[in-house]
């Protein structure tokens, strides 16, 4: 389990009809990971699953965020679990300028 807290000092933000969090990207990292440690799911993968920074995209997505993570390939069979991780962070939060404690 990790030790990483999940507690955010940010603002919020409206986005196409979704309020999202905005937090740096070192943020995002973080909380992801903290998922992934969690996840009973992916104790079972052959390797340790470490979460990549996320990458801002072009321009936001038609759900309104604005950042991706780049980890195809690097985990087979554990692939779905991350997906559904990093989508529930995706929901809930967009890169924004590092914050302050």
């Amino acid at each position: 389990m990790s030790s990483e807290s999940r507690d955010f000092h940010a603002d919020s933000v409206q986005v196409g009809g979704v309020e999202r969090t905005m937090v740096s990207g070192e943020e995002i990292r973080r909380r992801v990971q903290a998922m992934i440690d969690e996840d009973p799911e992916l104790a079972s993968c052959d390797k340790p699953v470490l979460a990549p920074m996320p990458k801002p995209t072009a321009r936001e997505s038609p759900t309104g965020c604005n950042w991706t993570m780049h980890y195809l390939g690097q985990f087979p069979g554990c692939e779905p679990a991350i997906d559904r991780i990093v989508a529930l962070v995706q929901n809930d939060v967009n890169i924004g300028s590092p914050t302050r404690p």
